[in-house]
């Protein structure tokens, strides 16, 4: 089983501060965070009237800032999403829905943990 983030991009993170300081991973965790929950629920609403841009840009968004963070399965659905949403696949798009969701839970809660194991 693939594991929810790629730690190597963790440590990508926190080798760009000369002292090791994870100020900066710590604010992108707090920032994807912040903005998550809309995105996914911007895919979602999109999808479900139909406004394949929107839920394009969203996902698009979202497979950014994932990746940033190495949540690679969620990065992955995402892309997955862009694509199907650009061919104008509503059932295929739809169908990913529940996956986007499951995935930035996933993502959510690995990230809260990384969050917490540097806050102390």
């Amino acid at each position: 089983m693939e594991p929810v983030l790629d730690m190597t991009v963790v440590e990508e993170l926190l080798s760009i501060s000369d002292d090791g300081d994870p100020e900066l991973l710590l604010d992108l965790i707090q920032m994807f965070l912040d903005d998550g929950p809309a995105k996914v629920q911007s895919v979602t609403e999109a999808l479900a009237v139909g406004d394949f841009d929107q839920a394009e840009r969203a996902a698009h968004s979202l497979k950014g800032s994932s990746g940033n963070l190495g949540a690679r399965m969620l990065q992955a659905v995402c892309e997955r999403l862009q694509l199907s949403t650009r061919q104008r696949a509503l059932e295929e798009s739809r169908r990913l829905a529940p996956e986007l969701e499951h995935r930035y839970a996933e993502a959510e809660a690995a990230l809260r943990r990384l969050l917490r194991s540097y806050q102390g």
